[in-house]
């Protein structure tokens, strides 16, 4: 580093030293600032000779060896942050004199149980004693075995605790004492258990607990009813990959902010409590891979349902109403299943899905019907021509998937249609005619397929309803140039009856269609646009978008992004300076909301959340390259931003 020089011996104005400023006494070196500084070797410990330093901040190097047990002997200590280095050996026992510690982070390191090193050892037993003051432990991502000390319920200011991907082992402690506790992540650790369970039942006095994720260990028997009395402000509650019996306590929707319910991978019996649903702030939830049984709770709608459409459900036999949507339920829909369910005269939703395979016949015995939705699938084959029985629907939507073939004749029948949507297919042939003989018709949409031939000029068509139909004719000469220029045309067109046009075309065998890109505008991937089917890769593109949007505060189909230029570009070709694209309440949170008097430490923690930012910025753009290849899979994705989360968490925002 350029200003570390014997040229200068105001060591204070070198780079990432901070001094004490009380007038009339000698400055006194008080914190180290080196993140991601690249130093290489062993932590000195000639260290210890600062015996006024409070703060030690050195992640992101690549240090070696083991921590210098001199360490112990800076009794001012505070906070300590080696993480993502190449450490290894014991954590010294001279630790435990730092009685003034608050943060100690050594994530990502190698401290401890090195195996095939011969390394052993453990977090001490009297841990939670000897630092009374400790707020923030963060060891995750190393190879940490034993218990977890039970000490550290005595430990009463702890605010986090990041043990996770460890190898720790042993009955989970009781932390009822820890009333500031926000975060607990013990996941994949393997051999952790839950013995009766008591340690769940302390937790319910942590009432500002918001992170509770154990999955990935050994924890058994059945869930107790106390779960249902944690913090009302648990947001993650993740008790996945573990072999948890018994049944899902019904009083589940107690916990009204969860966000994410995982219990996925379990022998979880009885069925789903009806209320689940009820959680108007879920946006995850998962109870895959367990022995469930009975019928899915109406209430679950825009959850993440996976797997098949049981066929059982046919059991339901007074059900009125089904609303599957927005999960990820895939295969096929069970053939027979509706043939059983004569009774629904509401509606049928199953939208927003991954289901595939055609349209089962006995769709058409839902005569009574009022309202179907199978739009946003992967369905394949023909519109079934006995949809046709269905005369009492109001509302009939197969948008967004994979039918092919004709418009059946048949549906001349359902002389009750209000809204008809069959865009974004591979249908061919005519519109038929009947279409303007239905007189109660509103909003009709047949964009984005192969049809040709003469639009009706009657009923719908001939007043100021919604409709959007594309048809061209390939055999008249100058056809194709014909439609790029409409294309080119359309895109510009702004009013206010008119919502933004989005065209796109392909050439495949001398013919010429419309393909429709299947997804809300502006987040969709190119390659929909070009035909292709719709792929994880794709919803990683879309969740890259969503990911800029969040930190940028601007829309992909801001009135900026023309011409070619993006949301992507527009991220790409600011980096990596932020301040200017960043969303203003963001930056008004980066630079105003910490509590640091000395102007080094609060610049300090502003460039480590400003590194958070730049990281997720990073990773938006890479999930939102144009080539689908390019895209990093989910897992990768995952990872990210689990790092992303534990090193924001342990960012120190108080005086050190």
């Amino acid at each position: 580093m350029a200003t570390w020089s014997n040229s200068s011996l105001d060591f204070c104005s070198w780079q990432g030293i901070s001094c004490s400023r009380q007038q009339g006494r000698p400055r006194r070196v008080i914190a180290l600032d080196l993140e991601g500084e690249g130093i290489i070797g062993e932590i000195p410990p000639c260290i210890s000779n600062l015996s006024y330093l409070a703060r030690i901040h050195l992640p992101f190097n690549q240090f070696h060896g083991s921590m210098p047990p001199a360490l112990g002997q800076l009794s001012m200590l505070k906070y300590i942050n080696l993480s993502s280095n190449a450490l290894s050996g014991e954590i010294p026992a001279e630790l435990s004199s730092c009685s003034q510690l608050q943060v100690l982070a050594l994530r990502n390191n190698r401290y401890l149980g090195l195996g095939n090193n011969g390394f052993v050892g453990r977090l001490p037993s009297t841990m939670g004693n000897t630092l009374p003051k400790i707020e923030k432990i963060v060891m995750s991502v190393n190879n940490l075995d034993g218990e977890i000390p039970r000490s550290l319920a005595n430990a009463t200011n702890i605010v986090y605790i990041f043990l996770a991907q460890n190898s720790f082992s042993g009955v989970i402690p009781p932390l009822g004492t820890l009333l500031n506790l926000q975060a607990l992540f013990l996941f994949e650790n393997g051999k952790l258990e839950a013995g009766d369970w008591s340690f769940l039942s302390s937790l319910t006095s942590c009432t500002q607990l918001s992170y509770l994720e154990l999955d990935g260990n050994n924890l058994q028997g059945n869930l107790p009813s106390s779960l249902t009395n944690l913090s009302r402000n648990m947001e993650y509650l993740t008790l996945g990959s573990n072999h948890i019996t018994g049944s899902v306590p019904p009083g589940i929707a107690n916990l009204d902010g969860l966000s994410f319910l995982y219990l996925d991978n379990n022998m979880l019996t009885g069925s789903v409590p009806d209320s689940i649903g009820n959680i108007s702030s879920m946006f995850g939830l998962d109870l895959s891979n367990n022995k469930f049984y009975g019928n899915i709770p109406a209430s679950l709608e825009e959850n993440r349902l996976s797997g098949d459409i049981p066929a059982e459900l046919a059991g339901c036999l007074k059900l009125v109403g089904m609303n599957l949507s927005f999960n990820t339920l895939s295969g096929p829909i069970p053939q027979g299943l509706f043939g059983k369910l004569n009774q629904l005269n509401l509606f049928l939703d199953l939208s927003n899905n991954q289901l595939t395979h055609s349209i089962p016949d006995d769709f058409g015995s839902l005569i009574n019907l009022e309202s179907l939705n199978i739009s946003n699938n992967n369905i394949s084959g023909k519109i079934p021509s006995n949809l046709g029985s269905c005369v009492l629907l109001q509302e009939l939507r197969l948008e967004q998937n994979l039918l092919e073939g004709q418009i059946p004749t048949s549906l001349a029948a359902l002389k009750r249609i209000k809204e008809m949507d069959f865009s974004q297919n591979n249908l061919s042939g005519t519109i038929p005619e009947f279409f303007d003989m239905f007189n109660g018709l509103q909003y009709l949409n047949l964009s984005f397929n192969n049809l040709g031939g003469p639009i009706p000029t009657k009923g719908i068509f001939a007043n100021n309803a919604p409709v959007a139909v594309k048809v061209f004719k390939l055999e008249q000469s100058g056809a194709y140039k014909s439609f790029i220029a409409e294309c080119r045309a359309l895109r510009n067109i702004r009013h206010r009856n008119l919502v933004k046009v989005i065209t796109a075309c392909s050439t495949h065998q001398n013919s010429t269609s419309l393909i429709g890109p299947r997804g809300s505008v502006g987040y969709i991937p190119p390659e929909y646009g070009m035909g292709s089917r719709i792929s994880t890769e794709g919803d990683i593109y879309s969740y890259g978008i969503c990911l800029l949007e969040m930190l940028t505060g601007k829309r992909p189909t801001d009135e900026l992004f023309d011409d070619g230029f993006t949301l992507h570009k527009y991220v790409e070709e600011a980096l990596p300076q932020i301040d200017a694209i960043l969303d203003p309440d963001i930056s008004k949170e980066i630079g105003g909301d910490h509590n640091i008097h000395t102007q080094s430490h609060e610049q300090g923690n502003k460039t480590e959340v400003q590194k958070c930012v730049m990281q997720l910025l990073n990773l938006g753009l890479l999930c939102s390259k144009e080539a689908p290849k390019d895209r990093p899979n989910i897992q990768d994705i995952y990872s990210e931003v689990v790092a992303v989360k534990e090193h924001f968490f342990s960012i120190s925002l108080k005086e050190t």
